[in-house]
């Protein structure tokens, strides 16, 4: 890998190479992550032909090839007769964006309830797991809290998750922990917005998605603020913030949508500089923050110092 990296700095430094100009300013030719590898050129076959060639250098040094079946290109802004005649010299597929990686779609543009579905199908299969169905309340709200949340909570921390997903999620969970079932129902015993405070305020201490959501973003604001070492953060800076401060930065209108929604949380940035940077979690002391305070309850040491059954304390 390095001595492919080396070979794509010099062909990065190239007089007639070209790159794709929203990667110049980073100096970007390529991205790679264990054994994956992500190339970027622009879109000619002259470039592309450059390109490949040192990918040669490297398969005829190291005896290691791509496979054909597992790589795609990705074009944009490329007339279709030119794809056409890179796609012939290469013999790589075409890909469509969004394209999946480490679980997640990867894509430029807000995803639709379509693409998201992969997300609510694994909370589903959750539910619908054998041993799932013979839980009691006690363990349902375990199940809830830990497994199902686990899930979601990889992908609240990369994306905003629209309100239609988060509502079907809630609704999902709540009519499992009420009825067993792995369809929505309406029946709901508690209210969910009680069923998500904290045990001393009477409730199951279950996560709102909504808040610790805007609390994972805040958290991504944070970051390009505080670590402008990492990459995708270096170009977020080049592109948008160009030097200034956060408090001083307009939310572009021609930036992407998750962009515009990380930049708008800047207001709120004031709930993180008040914590130790040495904290944890910081996600969950801002959504600590976030949802308040709650009057706690009498009868609270009965439910957050008993050493009885799950099963029995839900019950009390």
């Amino acid at each position: 890998m390095e001595y492919l990296s080396r070979n794509l700095n010099d062909l990065s430094n190239h007089k007639q190479f070209k790159y794709h100009p929203k990667c110049s300013r980073l100096k970007i030719t390529h991205l790679s992550f264990a054994d994956d590898l992500l190339m970027f050129v622009e879109g000619d076959p002259e470039s592309v032909h450059m390109l490949q060639e040192k990918f040669n250098v490297f398969t005829a040094a190291s005896r290691l090839l791509a496979n054909l079946s597992k790589s795609a290109m990705y074009f944009g802004g490329v007339s279709g007769m030119v794809q056409n005649q890179i796609q012939q010299d290469l013999g790589y597929s075409f890909g469509e964006l969004p394209f999946r990686y480490l679980g997640v779609p990867l894509a430029t543009k807000k995803l639709s309830i379509v693409q998201w579905q992969p997300l609510i199908d694994r909370i589903v299969a959750k539910i619908s797991s054998w041993t799932s169905k013979k839980l009691s309340y006690a363990g349902r709200v375990q199940l809830v809290r830990t497994v199902i949340f686990g899930v979601q909570a990889y992908w609240a921390q990369i994306f905003v998750l629209p309100a239609k997903v988060m509502k079907i999620i809630q609704a999902y969970c709540r009519s499992y922990i009420w009825s067993g079932a792995n369809v929505i129902t309406k029946r709901a015993l508690v209210s969910w917005d009680k069923v998500c405070t904290p045990k001393s305020a009477g409730g199951l201490n279950l996560v709102n998605l909504k808040v610790w959501n805007k609390a994972a973003i805040l958290k991504m604001c944070w970051d390009i603020e505080q670590k402008q070492d990492r990459l995708w953060i270096k170009w977020i800076h080049s592109y948008y913030i160009k030097g200034q401060s956060m408090e001083e930065v307009r939310v572009p209108a021609q930036a992407c949508w998750m962009v515009r929604k990380i930049l708008g949380t800047k207001e709120m940035l004031h709930i993180l500089h008040n914590e130790a940077v040495g904290k944890k979690s910081m996600i969950r002391q801002a959504y600590k923050q976030m949802l308040g305070n709650f009057s706690k309850v009498e009868w609270r040491n009965l439910i957050c110092c008993n050493s009885a059954r799950p099963k029995a304390i839900f019950t009390l």
